[in-house]
């Protein structure tokens, strides 16, 4: 089973080429998952991005609650804090995890509706950034699981469907009706996110609406597309205006020189690995590039924010009460997505790691390709099975690093702000 989930979602992340002609139509109006100041909001915040309720509260579709709050692996809790009026936005695209369509009948405009997994994984991968921008996050009718097998089976498209048209049409709605201030009339900062087939939809929404655009690059951010394997120049980081290789032509990685700025408008992007030999990992994974002198991207947060190549990570894993787990399933709404993974049993939704994990990039050239991966070292708490996985730790990849980029993005946001 873990087999076949690593394969989809390798598929579900790595698929290339224009999506088809969606079967069904447009979406009316798009959907939201969380949208600041929407009635019983997921997310908990007002129009202007304060808490609703106490700060650290998320609500699933069916209203009963989750808190952000983490312990420590000591038994410390820490209160989830938020910024009163967040500076800037954040829009999130989440990852595979429907397993059957979301409508269930994918005819006309007939909308998505929230569903807990969903919920959960914008929870675990998402939730904590809530603390320091307006969190936007669209339903879009995704590509299943199942339907990834068939495309894989049939050799189609893998995106089937009008998942990447509703991800296009939310983002055209936000930049036209939410990215301008009420109170000043400016146009806000905003933070893509994305995971898996999430990442996906993110890069060719970049491509289309903001890549060689100066008014929506100007108000980027950051963007992080994590396990959507984005292409660069082998050792560069941006295809330069005319390389059909690379996913993006002008908004670079993320890079800082020795004692340099921080650097915004640019994009972290990395898929983690845990090799249990050493050894890296190769075709078929999310870290292996085919195409001639070019390779996938890897940028370390922590290593962005701290300097140096192997650095401890900042780790927050979701817990059991967070995906509302019990004994017989006690990875909840993400019982398939966390498949071998043994979430802490804490009453708070996170469990606090620092220091324990180290991350590297590293690149291995290989036959007819190379690999480009974040390297991930210590820790117990991981599965010892992805080692050998072709998925490696895809599914956990935010929350790897998820205290780093929390730091990293507040940073940027502030370096933003004063630019």
């Amino acid at each position: 089973m873990r087999a076949l989930l690593a394969g989809l979602l390798v598929v579900a992340a790595a698929g290339a080429g224009a999506p088809p002609a969606a079967a069904a139509d447009p979406l009316a109006e798009p959907v939201w998952l969380c949208k600041p100041g929407m009635p019983a909001n997921p997310c908990n915040q007002d129009a202007a991005g304060n808490p609703v309720e106490s700060p650290g509260i998320v609500r699933y579709p069916d209203g009963s609650v989750v808190t952000l709050d983490s312990t420590t692996v000591g038994g410390q809790v820490e209160h989830f804090a938020a910024e009163p009026d967040p500076p800037v936005d954040c829009f999130y695209v989440y990852p595979t995890v429907d397993l059957v369509a979301n409508p269930l009948l994918q005819l006309g405009s007939i909308p998505p509706a929230a569903r807990p997994n969903e919920a959960a994984v914008l929870f675990a991968q998402a939730a904590q950034f809530t603390g320091q921008c307006r969190m936007f996050a669209p339903l879009y009718r995704q590509a299943t699981l199942p339907g990834l097998a068939v495309s894989t089976i049939l050799g189609a498209d893998a995106y089937l469907g009008p998942g990447f048209a509703d991800v296009q049409q939310a983002w055209d709605y936000y930049w036209q009706h939410d990215n301008l201030d009420p109170r000043t009339g400016k146009r806000r900062g905003v933070i893509l996110l994305g995971h898996s087939q999430g990442s996906v939809a993110v890069e060719r929404l970049i491509q289309s609406s903001i890549d060689g655009n100066p008014e929506t690059t100007r108000q980027l951010v950051a963007a992080v597309l994590l396990g959507g394997a984005v292409q660069v120049p082998r050792g560069g980081i941006a295809g330069g205006g005319d390389d059909p290789d690379s996913t993006f032509q002008h908004l670079p990685l993320c890079q800082r020189g020795r004692g340099g700025r921080l650097p915004v408008g640019c994009v972290i992007a990395y898929s983690s690995y845990m090799p249990a030999d050493g050894t890296a990992p190769g075709a078929g994974t999310l870290a292996w590039s085919n195409k001639p002198g070019h390779q996938i991207a890897c940028v370390n947060p922590a290593a962005l924010l701290r300097g140096g190549t192997a650095t401890p990570l900042d780790t927050l894993m979701p817990t059991r009460s967070l995906v509302q787990g019990n004994v017989l399933n006690p990875n909840g709404h993400l019982a398939l997505e966390l498949l071998g993974y043994n979430l802490a049993t804490y009453g708070t939704g996170f469990a606090h790691y620092p220091s324990v994990l180290t991350g590297e990039c590293r690149y291995a050239p290989g036959d007819g390709g190379s690999s480009s991966w974040l390297n991930i070292s210590g820790g117990d708490f991981l599965p010892a099975s992805a080692g050998s996985s072709a998925l490696g730790l895809h599914v956990a990849d935010y929350n790897l690093a998820l205290g780093d980029l929390k730091e990293l993005l507040a940073a940027q946001t502030s370096v933003w702000a004063h630019s």
